[in-house]
């Protein structure tokens, strides 16, 4: 190999190696890779010298570049997608600034996002030691090095650069938040208290940081309503907001804000309060997956224009409100996999409404699940309703909601003696009263468990009742002194019945004369017979 200032002129140097091989390595010290060098290859053989033709070029197109140094990554102002990157050539580069300048590199980036698996390699155009690159998101901080080769593309990619991060700047957000209502209640008068409800943009969408909301609400074709309530801007760090609307139609809409801008508008529209709600969806299904999760189908009304669903999942409580989940959908979508806010051992209703744009909100179609269900952690207090001889007369409260863990299918009450005999009854789980009968003289212990398809629950609270030698006694007396006598009465009101009915009898209806006695039985009457003889 030769080294030559131009490869019509003069050779400057001579380099070579020797190899039985198709390849060998030879050192250049410390020349210019910016020389332009020729190589031959001579093929030695007993029978003579073979010579291949001379191929000469820039070594550069060779020779790997040194990796550059990466000083700075920052934003571009008015421009989100994109970081400005300076480099610095190190010392005798093999190119030089003018040849970087005429476009004699070729360049490349990795990058990565903050918390992204895996980096991605994009072309850049660099023609000074200062360029901007648009292959970014807004507001995303990226981690980024650099790597050049000479430009042609049979020259080898040199080592990566060192890593410097920078962040891209704010942009508007590009997506409206998912935005919702519930009505809590209404006055006499039709006023709604409504609880509006948003969810915060994805950080892919808000672009930035959400810094405040814009909810407002107006009567159908009016200026905006006077009171917002705790409406209006809010805070980014808030979800809803709370006010009263009039009984009319009216619309809500909300926007949210960053310092690049702010988000298109979301709008829901409330029916007036004598208004009918469109159709609910034709039907729904909910079933567990798993402790955690629970999929939900349903089927869209029929005939119907729809702008979208929303599905709505909260535990069903007693002592204390509860959270309402909730999804808004688009009208394509008929299943969803709620994951959020789901426990085993909860008891759960989901609803699904369709939406209907202007024409405001459906009816909502509901089901009511456990992911899996559990034995009862509290029982029934039973109380003592009435004592009548050897009969007990109980009553008792369900189990709250929260404490049940499943369906409560039937309740066993137990009673025991104070001689340590124990019975127990068997009632179903809609049932609030029983009576225990041919109860014994004596105290009895009694409590009562509930039962759910998981198993049976924990003992409720145990009530003692006596049910004392005399109220049996008084009993017994009862049924056998007392009831007798009662017995006769009755037979001899009875018996006064029936002879006063002969007595009626007997005057309405008087005995009839028997013909057989009267003074015509013997009686003949004269007959005249004339008889006419024809000559």
């Amino acid at each position: 190999m030769r080294r030559a200032v131009d490869s019509s002129l003069i050779v400057i140097d001579t380099f070579s190696c020797t190899t039985t091989d198709t390849s060998c390595t030879m050192g250049i010290n410390s020349s210019n890779v910016a020389f332009t060098f020729c190589i031959a290859v001579a093929a030695h053989a007993p029978g003579g010298v073979a010579r291949s033709a001379r191929r000469c070029q820039s070594g550069r197109k060779e020779v790997m570049l040194v990796p550059v140094h990466l000083r700075r990554v920052e934003p571009v102002r008015g421009s989100p997608k994109c970081l400005t990157l300076t480099w610095a050539r190190p010392i005798s580069y093999a190119v030089s600034e003018p040849e970087v300048k005429g476009g004699n590199l070729t360049s490349e980036i990795e990058y990565f996002a903050e918390g992204q698996r895996g980096a991605q390699i994009g072309d850049v155009k660099v023609t000074a030691t200062r360029f901007t690159a648009c292959l970014f998101r807004p507001d995303t901080l990226y981690t980024v090095r650099l790597r050049h080769r000479f430009y042609s593309d049979a020259s080898p990619w040199s080592h990566w650069s060192n890593t410097n991060q920078g962040r891209t700047a704010e942009d508007a957000p590009s997506a409206a938040a998912a935005f919702w209502r519930q009505v809590k209640h209404s006055d006499k008068d039709g006023w709604r208290h409504v609880l509006l409800l948003w969810k915060a943009l994805h950080h892919s969408l808000a672009n930035g940081r959400v810094s405040s909301y814009n909810v407002t609400c107006q009567r159908k074709g009016v200026q905006a309503l006077n009171s917002q309530g705790s409406c209006g801007i809010v805070d980014h760090t808030r979800t809803s907001c709370a006010l009263v609307l009039p009984p009319e139609r009216c619309s809500c809409f909300l926007t949210a804000s960053n310092s690049a801008g702010t988000s298109p508008e979301a709008q829901i529209w409330l029916l007036g309060v004598s208004e009918t709600e469109p159709p609910p969806p034709s039907q729904i299904t909910v079933r567990p997956l798993d402790d955690n999760s629970l999929d939900v189908r349903w089927t869209a009304p029929v005939d119907q224009s729809l702008s979208g669903f929303v599905v709505e999942w909260s535990a069903v409580t007693e002592e204390k409100s509860s959270i309402l989940h909730w999804n808004r959908l688009s009208s394509s979508c008929k299943a969803l996999v709620i994951t959020e806010g789901v426990e085993a051992m909860v008891h759960y209703a989901v609803s699904v409404k369709a939406l209907y744009g202007e024409r405001g909100t459906g009816q909502s179609r509901m089901r009511h699940v456990y992911t899996r269900q559990g034995a009862p952690s509290a029982g029934p207090k039973v109380e003592v309703q009435e004592i009548s001889g050897n009969r007990l007369e109980l009553t008792w409260s369900s189990v709250p909601v929260e404490k049940r863990h499943g369906y409560i299918r039937n309740y066993t009450i137990h009673y025991t003696h104070v001689h340590g005999h124990t019975r127990g009854e068997c009632v179903p789980g809609e049932v609030r009263q029983y009576s225990l009968r041919n109860l014994l003289p004596g105290n009895y212990d009694i409590y009562m468990q509930a039962n759910t398809d998981a198993g049976t629950g924990v003992a409720g609270p145990t009530s003692n009742v006596n049910i004392g030698s005399e109220d049996v006694s008084l009993l017994m007396l009862v049924q056998c002194a007392i009831l007798p006598v009662i017995l006769m009465a009755l037979m001899l009101i009875l018996m006064v019945c029936l002879a006063q009915n002969q007595m009626v009898k007997r005057k309405l209806c008087q005995d009839i004369p028997d013909p057989s006695n009267s003074s015509l039985a013997h009686w003949t009457p004269q007959t005249h017979l004339e008889v006419t003889f024809n000559p």
